[in-house]
């Protein structure tokens, strides 16, 4: 039998602008603004997420989780910053 080839993922440009068509310019963002729950099914989570959906009248979960994971960057950026020095100018 003939060696099997292991194809991999393309990569997207580096330069949306470079690779855009007819010398238009690409206005995609290219970065998460949400991340999923890593577990799915979990009853307390799903119950609390369409709790918040019917009181804030969300369109669906990708908004609550969007939501959280903004609030999470946030927080690790804290944390990040309350860990240098007081006397720090980055702090």
């Amino acid at each position: 039998s003939a060696p099997r080839i292991q194809h991999t993922r393309r990569r997207r440009p580096r330069n949306p602008l470079r690779f855009a068509a007819m010398g238009k310019k690409s206005y995609q963002n290219y970065g998460k603004s949400f991340r999923k729950p890593k577990r799915p099914f979990e009853k307390e989570r799903l119950d609390s997420e369409m709790k918040i959906i019917g009181e804030y009248g969300l369109k669906n979960k990708r908004e609550v989780w969007r939501v959280n994971f903004a609030l999470a960057k946030i927080r690790t950026a804290a944390r990040t910053l309350l860990t240098l020095d007081e006397k720090s100018e980055q702090r």
